[in-house]
């Protein structure tokens, strides 16, 4: 038994001198006298690529094509593996009289354990076959904590990451591309995509970069699946967007949406009877008060609201940072809370929503005109709008910011309220014309001792 050795190679079975592509066989010796076998292992190899030295093809930029070069590599992890499952046989095998004495039961071991591997190769090739945003869908739908929070990953940002996909498989369709994670690795995508975006559905250059800032991790997290990925060109996707102008609301402008009677309007036929408008409307306020976001405006309820000895107190951990904000609450915040024994509403659906803050931003008088300049279409242009077609719940968050700003309060002490971790990303929230920085320190100055 000591004695005992079996040596394996591969070679090519050349049946013309024409063939392009030839079978790779499979040669086990074994035994004294030397016994052999020989078995297909169900791979074909490139002639013009095989090194008889090394029982591998060999791979050359200049002499191959990407494409060759891509199949050759696959084709050796297939060799590499058969092997390494040949090694595993002979090291474990604890009957070599029983299973080496007989070329046959040797033939049928090996053909079982090739079959084994064509079935795990064929397995992982349909994988790498699949839709790639069939495979984004199923990843964005898992159970994943994200590694920078350590958190699971909220519902919000996968509806956000599932909208982004399903804009990617219209694209897919109407440009007649191949669903395929080599559609958007190829060094072609950011262009064909912009221009699909732009002509096609006259998007806003936020709306392009949002869509490379989710493709970016989807491709990451396909790679770190073993999926086959070129990352040459995608990493170099720009996946943050421009700041843009969005508006804010006074104070006066607050108080005009909530001083306005929506049972009289509903009388007058301003309104439909049958909205929701009003329970909208007091959320907005809130919101405008308290900074907070969407997803905790939803989740008012689950604070804690102290509204009793002068406390008036409202304790928030906030959906997003799992931080808890403490909230004093505005005299209107108060009156909302009261007006609903505490218990208070959700808000809708998100279209249905900013249709509601349009409309009571149109029946407070809030049109003034507002210039913005848009990349809208890969044209940048100046358009106009009446300031109260821009409302969205944000635009609360926007406006207790830059409010608190303009009434002097700390930079650190707003941020305190409104969650913000770093000055930079709170700062994009300020909506400060130069005229208003001015008569802010200019009232501040009165106060100095010069």
């Amino acid at each position: 038994m000591e004695d005992f050795k079996v040596t394996f190679n591969f070679n090519l079975l050349v049946k013309k001198a024409t063939d392009e592509m030839c079978a790779v066989r499979l040669i086990v010796r074994w035994g004294k006298p030397v016994k052999e076998v020989k078995v297909s292992t169900g791979i074909k190899a490139a002639k013009a690529m095989w090194d008889s030295k090394s029982q591998r093809l060999f791979t050359s930029d200049e002499k191959f094509t990407v494409r060759a070069n891509r199949d050759a590599k696959k084709t050796n992890k297939q060799l590499d593996e058969i092997a390494d499952s040949i090694t595993s046989m002979v090291k474990q095998s604890t009957s070599n009289d029983r299973i080496y004495d007989d070329t046959d039961a040797m033939k049928n071991e090996i053909t079982a354990r090739l079959n084994n591997l064509q079935g795990k190769q064929q397995k992982e090739e349909d994988r790498q076959k699949q839709g790639a945003t069939e495979w984004m869908l199923k990843y964005i739908d898992s159970d994943r904590i994200d590694p920078h929070t350590m958190r699971y990953v909220a519902e919000r940002t996968k509806i956000h990451q599932r909208t982004v996909v399903h804009r990617f498989q219209t694209f897919l369709t109407d440009c007649k591309l191949a669903d395929k994670f080599e559609t958007f690795t190829s060094k072609d995508f950011e262009k064909l995509y912009t221009n699909w975006c732009y002509k096609m559905k006259n998007y806003k250059q936020n709306t392009v970069i949002a869509s490379f800032g989710v493709l970016k991790p989807l491709l990451n997290a396909a790679k770190k699946d073993g999926i086959e990925i070129d990352d040459s060109y995608y990493k170099e996707l720009q996946g943050k967007g421009k700041d843009v102008d969005n508006i804010y609301l006074t104070e006066e402008e607050i108080k005009r949406i909530y001083d306005l009677d929506i049972p009289r309007l509903k009388e007058q036929g301003e309104i439909d009877e049958k909205s929701n408008i009003e329970a909208t409307r007091d959320l907005f306020i809130i919101a405008c008060w308290t900074g907070l976001r969407r997803s905790d405006i939803n989740k008012l309820n689950d604070g804690v609201w102290r509204v009793k000895d002068g406390e008036d107190l409202l304790y928030v951990t906030a959906e997003k940072t799992k931080r808890q904000v403490v909230i004093p609450l505005h005299p209107m915040v108060k009156a909302i809370y009261q007006k609903y024994n505490g218990v208070l509403p959700k808000l809708g659906d998100k279209a249905n929503t900013n249709n509601h803050l349009r409309n009571l931003g149109r029946l407070a008088g809030i049109d003034e005109i507002v210039p913005v300049v848009e990349n809208r279409g890969g044209k940048v242009n100046t358009y106009h709008y009446k300031k109260y077609e821009m409302i969205g719940m944000h635009t609360a968050r926007r406006s207790f910011a830059t409010i608190m700003y303009l009434r002097g309060m700390p930079t650190i002490a707003i941020m305190q309220l409104t969650g913000h971790t770093t000055e930079s990303n709170f700062l994009k929230y300020i909506k400060v014309t130069a005229e208003q920085n001015a008569m802010m320190i200019a009232k501040m100055m009165k106060k100095f001792n010069w």
